[in-house]
């Protein structure tokens, strides 16, 4: 609905003839956010009203809807005692539509503290997983499951600097319901974000453990400093792989947390009391609360060693983040602009927030962020800053569009195409992340968790906008401070440089840094192999460095494709699809055959919200390069987002008949086939 045109109809009558919407903070599948004052109390306070979109018209339909409604409404009030969840202050019908009014949290989002690369103490980590813990244990003792908890969802309250758990599924799954009145109480359509979601709530069976599952999730995150998103899972036993990424840490931490997060909801803690418990027995004490605002705690980045993720037998390509082209394992048909029941105001206490910004351009989910794919509910409008009413940031996951591409050797880099489903790019095929909706109503960020690594080779290097070191180099270009290298030199460049992309090619990214490193002793100015370097980083979950390695690539030939191309990916992996947008933009104009580009272009686009832009692109993907499996998985979640549904089924199977062994695709597909697609 056009917040706007909804104001201009409504004039002087107040919402529910009590509240006076100031502004909008977000819009998504399930409904519409916004800023509101009181007007039947003394100040006007502000609150956030949250509009439901039921998914009925019929008279029969609205008395259901209505019901549920009030029921689910009952349990928000409930929950509203305990002082670290907002209170419902009402909820009314209004022109034959559902509102919630709900406190205005003045705080700031976790997932604004969780930024990428960097990793978090133990300390602080068992902090925050304390404080989580405290206000879910009596969650969980009302009979109540969660079922979004995501870093968007944790306010950091400001007065006091205690977590704020917000924005639960149970009003969701009401309106889920009314899609299809005729399926009976009973059934459940999976609510969740992409990354944060476990295997059984994806399946429409959510437990008390399905929310620590995603606690779990965000403790790794702190700890690793990377987003669920971009975590693989051992294909084999569905098990988060992430040790290798916080060597720092403790056994036991690392342990409570691997218990958070197993893959059988049976063999994890069965709720926050008992999870509690086993916290409070680990030999790590919480950092003392304060009363003022903290900055955000983050520890200073551990320098991780050059170490690539346990290989996993039979499927060593899975395991491993693909750079180049993610696809889209999980389905979500909700908005990217999806946004959270109950908003934040984080400027100076006392002052007032701005008005409506309806233009204001989705923010990078950190969490996520991830993940076309990941939660999905791209809810980052719920919290706003002293500078606008952002919408709700897109999700993003390693599942976000499609399994990532893995690099190449010089003549094929693998391009960070629909990434956001990659490792590189969402790292984890969180078949656990995303689910599809039942009705194509599901958020955004369920797309995201079944991207994953993609075996796809890279598209050969264009010899014109290549590296002009290798290929030919030109006068104009920057010379090492040494003479030309002599023939036995250029001999030992090649063998290196042939060796380096050879291990790259060979998924041995560590080793082949090694040899990219040697190259560059000898050779500064060798463009490939500091795109190699950068490539093979990006498969490390390394993008900081990663994006200092293409600069120097591009330093030495601003027109490498490749190396804008990974420098795009990087970004997208620090959670800045805006910017990474804008390198796979050059790539493109400088090879528009460049069929990875353009699907990471059609995966960035997605997570921008902006689905029809994604399609577009990903169209070109495969019309570009019709084998390219990924972007056909891509492009078939953007479809189901967008309620193609038999368009997306077409295109998912196209995916599974260019690979039918693409576990991402079987995954989604599995997903389309429970909807009785």
């Amino acid at each position: 609905m056009n917040f706007l045109r909804f104001l201009q109809s409504t004039p002087s009558e107040l919402l529910g003839g009590r509240y006076k919407l100031i502004g909008q903070l977000g819009a998504g599948g399930f409904g519409e956010t916004f800023l509101a004052e009181d007007c039947h109390l003394p100040g006007h306070p502000r609150c956030v009203i949250k509009k439901l979109k039921p998914q009925v018209s019929s008279t029969a339909g609205l008395r259901t809807a209505k019901r549920l409604f009030d029921t689910e409404a009952n349990v928000l009030y409930l929950l509203g005692e305990h002082d670290q969840i907002p209170r419902l202050l009402a909820h009314f019908e209004h022109n034959e539509e559902f509102y919630l009014a709900q406190e205005l949290i003045e705080g700031e989002p976790l997932n604004q503290e969780l930024v990428n690369n960097r990793q978090w103490t133990e300390e602080q980590v068992v902090s925050l997983l304390d404080d989580i813990l405290h206000v879910l244990t009596f969650v969980h003792e009302q009979g109540v499951i969660h079922r979004d908890i995501k870093p968007q969802n944790l306010i950091r309250r400001q007065h006091d600097s205690r977590i704020v758990l917000i924005d639960f599924g149970a009003v969701k799954q009401a309106s889920v319901q009314l899609a299809d009145p005729n399926s009976g109480p009973t059934r459940t359509i999976s609510i969740g974000t992409q990354g944060y979601m476990p295997n059984e709530q994806i399946a429409g069976n959510p437990r008390f453990s399905s929310d620590l599952y995603a606690i779990g999730k965000i403790g790794i995150q702190a700890l690793t400093g990377i987003s669920p998103r971009h975590l693989a899972e051992d294909p084999q036993t569905g098990e988060v792989m992430w040790r290798h990424l916080a060597p720092q840490a403790s056994v036991e931490l690392v342990e409570f947390l691997e218990k958070m997060v197993r893959y059988d909801f049976r063999s994890r803690y069965a709720t926050a009391t008992e999870a509690l418990t086993a916290l409070k027995q680990l030999p790590i004490q919480p950092i003392a609360r304060t009363a003022t605002t903290p900055q955000p705690p983050i520890a200073p980045k551990v320098n991780q060693p050059n170490i690539s993720p346990p290989p996993v037998v039979g499927q060593p390509s899975v395991s491993q983040p693909i750079e180049a082209t993610a696809a889209f394992s999980q389905i979500a048909s909700t908005p990217a602009t999806e946004v959270n029941s109950t908003a934040l105001w984080t400027g100076q206490s006392g002052s007032s927030p701005p008005e409506s910004s309806p233009n204001s351009s989705a923010s990078p989910h950190s969490a996520p962020s991830p993940t076309i794919a990941t939660s999905i509910e791209a809810s980052g409008a719920s919290s706003v800053n002293s500078n606008r009413i952002p919408p709700a940031s897109p999700t993003s996951a390693t599942s976000r569009l499609a399994t990532q591409p893995i690099g190449n050797p010089a003549p094929r880099p693998h391009p960070p195409s629909s990434s956001r489903i990659n490792p590189n790019r969402l790292g984890r095929s969180a078949l656990s992340s995303l689910a599809l909706p039942a009705a194509g109503i599901i958020a955004i960020g369920l797309l995201i968790a079944l991207f994953r690594p993609s075996a796809t080779e890279p598209p050969a290097l264009d010899p014109e906008v290549t590296d002009p070191e290798v290929i030919a180099p030109s006068p104009s270009e920057p010379q090492a401070p040494s003479a030309s290298p002599s023939p036995d030199v250029n001999a030992q460049l090649t063998a290196l440089l042939t060796e380096a992309n050879q291990l790259r090619e060979a998924k041995q990214f560590p080793q082949a840094i090694e040899q990219y490193d040697r190259v560059i002793a000898l050779d500064a100015n060798s463009s490939e192999a500091h795109w190699g370097k950068c490539y093979s980083l990006n498969r490390l979950l390394r993008p900081g460095e990663a994006t200092i390695a293409c600069d120097a690539a591009l330093a030495i030939n601003p027109n490498y494709a490749e190396a804008l191309w990974s420098k795009g990916y990087a970004l997208d992996l620090q959670q800045n699809p805006t910017e990474a947008l804008t390198f796979y933009d050059r790539a493109i104009a400088l090879k528009p055959d460049f069929a990875e580009a353009w699907s990471n272009k059609g995966t960035a686009l997605f997570f921008l919200g902006r689905p029809e832009e994604s399609l577009t692109a990903l169209n070109k993907a495969t019309e570009l390069d019709p084998n390219l499996a990924e972007a056909w998985n891509n492009r078939g979640a953007v479809l189901w987002s967008l309620r193609r549904f038999d368009e997306a089924v077409n295109s998912v199977d196209r995916a599974l008949q260019l690979q039918p062994d693409y576990q991402d695709a079987l995954s989604l597909r599995e997903q389309m086939r429970r909807m009785g697609r």
